[in-house]
């Protein structure tokens, strides 16, 4: 059983970011994550927990993440005419970023290949202004 945690569930997750998904089952797992607001003097967030999901549909990718509503954010590689995004995935990671048509504001997803590592930031509206909350921490897989 502890061969199945150590050696085998990184090659699974290995093998689900290198190939290319043209199915649409969804991969969860969750992680441990920490955030600031640059604006604010890089005001420190309450550590959380937040569910990744990861979907992808012949060449997008789509990202869910729940948890405390800071953290909070459904993105895609898909460009519509709302938003328009990009899939940032490479060797190194998996990734997705977005920017709203309507707003201009950012939204960031990127989870590291090799240690599962997530790292995101998205604009949000902040007493009347546009701010950043940027969030990473480490991911468990299931």
């Amino acid at each position: 059983m502890k061969a199945w945690k150590t050696i085998l569930r990184p090659v699974v997750l290995s093998l689900l970011l290198h190939c290319p998904m043209t199915w649409a089952d969804v991969f969860k797992m969750s992680c441990d994550v920490e955030g600031s607001i640059e604006q604010l003097d890089d005001k420190k967030l309450a550590p959380a927990k937040v569910v990744v999901e990861i979907q992808s549909i012949g060449k997008n990718i789509f990202i869910n993440l729940t948890g405390p509503k800071l953290f909070e954010m459904r993105i895609s590689s898909l460009s519509t005419d709302k938003f328009l995004g990009k899939n940032l995935t490479n060797s190194d990671h998996l990734g997705v970023s977005s920017k709203s048509v309507e707003n201009g504001q950012l939204f960031e997803v990127v989870i590291g290949r090799e240690k599962v590592y997530l790292k995101a930031f998205k604009d949000t509206v902040y007493a009347g202004a546009t701010v950043r909350v940027n969030f990473q921490g480490p991911c468990l897989l299931p």
